[in-house]
């Protein structure tokens, strides 16, 4: 049985932490938190921690809960984000906004509180001083262009303009808002940052491997889309390709390939890429001379020997051609196919399940030419 470990603590106990080292692994979407999302978030806690505008207000003992962060501890020992990674990353460029603000104040509250947002930022020696080339978080998203951005925000504090990604955008509209705070009460700028370190309250979900993280995930989500299987594949193809250049290829490709499929596919479970790659997977296992009734599950399937199957360079190929053959069913496309074809695979499409797309995809692949075309007649 898994074991999780859950213990609700503030931001200042779960970032300070010595051993925290936070890594936005390289399957995850790319961030997307737009300043309405910010300021949402710069309303609540400021409603909470300065109530009716009145700092002196404020409850030691009330909390604020921002929600749950599910990770994993990975063969490297750090900890994977796989739910809470949009909080996290404002989270970050929140706190290093407030540490900018605190540069020049030399008194004891602004120093102190600058020590603190200095420990959930970066790692600390053994005095507690910290080590500014260390952060505590790291994005390896293959799909995001701009978490170079965020990597250097936070170990600058600086965004020019010339920054365009979200990351930029939104550490700019926090210093904003910190710049008005502090110009109104100038006296009790050290206390927000105090409460949001102290008081603001996240729920950490540490799982001992990445399937059961993602199922907690699954459960827990209610908003926007849960990381799919085809993710975690994306994943290993990005791993595959050593080469920066090649890299850079599979990111297009594979969007292309996204696009071609939500056109096509609507799967009742999962997402467009993961009804793909389910297509694929009977024709893997029809090689593998796979004759068992009883279909694993698509993650399960493809994970065999660490994902070893998605290792070569056909995949990629074979699921072009698969993607481009159902998407010229879809559009019926008289180019590639006659009308009796057509009209049989539109009969088709009223069968009371999708098996024959199953059969159809292992009949294509392993029929196809040279061009990735069926004969008319066969």
């Amino acid at each position: 049985m898994s074991k999780l470990n859950v213990d609700q603590k503030n931001i200042k106990l779960l970032f300070g932490n010595k051993k925290a080292d936070f890594l936005i692994p390289d399957y995850q979407r790319p961030y997307a938190w737009t300043d309405e999302e910010c300021q949402t978030l710069w309303e609540d806690i400021f409603d909470f921690a300065i109530p009716e505008s009145d700092a002196t207000k404020f409850n030691n003992d009330d909390e604020y809960y921002l929600g749950p962060i599910v990770t994993f501890s990975n063969e490297f020992g750090k900890l994977e984000v796989i739910d809470g990674q949009q909080r996290l990353t404002t989270l970050m460029l929140l706190l290093r906004a407030f540490h900018v603000g605190f540069q020049n104040m030399k008194d004891e509250n602004s120093v102190r509180t600058k020590e603190l947002i200095e420990s959930c930022i970066w790692k600390t020696d053994e005095f507690g001083k910290a080590d500014k080339t260390q952060l505590k978080i790291d994005s390896e998203v293959a799909t995001d262009n701009d978490k170079d951005e965020f990597l250097h925000i936070l170990n600058t504090g600086e965004a020019p303009l010339t920054m365009r990604s979200k990351y930029a955008e939104n550490y700019r509209f926090f210093q904003e808002r910190i710049k008005e705070f502090l110009q109104e009460y100038p006296s009790y700028f050290s206390h927000l940052p105090a409460r949001i370190l102290n008081n603001c309250i996240l729920l950490p979900i540490e799982a001992d491997d990445q399937n059961t993280a993602l199922r907690i995930f699954s459960t827990l989500n209610d908003r926007g889309l849960p990381l799919s299987d085809a993710d975690i594949f994306k994943a290993q193809f990005y791993k595959y390709y050593s080469d920066k250049n090649e890299k850079e290829s599979f990111i297009k490709t594979w969007k292309s390939l996204e696009e071609i499929t939500e056109k096509i596919f609507n799967s009742s479970s999962g997402t467009s890429m993961d009804e793909l790659f389910t297509k694929y997977m009977y024709y893997e296992r029809a090689k593998l001379g796979i004759k068992s009734s009883t279909t694993e599950a698509l993650r399960k399937f493809y994970e065999r020997d660490s994902y070893k199957l998605l290792k070569n360079d056909y995949i990629i190929n074979n699921l072009i051609e698969l993607s481009n053959f159902w998407s010229d069913i879809s559009n019926q496309e008289r180019e590639r196919f006659s009308d009796r074809v057509l009209k049989q695979l539109y009969i088709l499409n009223f069968a009371p399940n999708s098996m024959w797309t199953y059969f159809l995809s292992v009949y294509f692949m392993t029929n196809k030419d040279s061009d990735g075309l069926l004969k008319d007649e066969d």
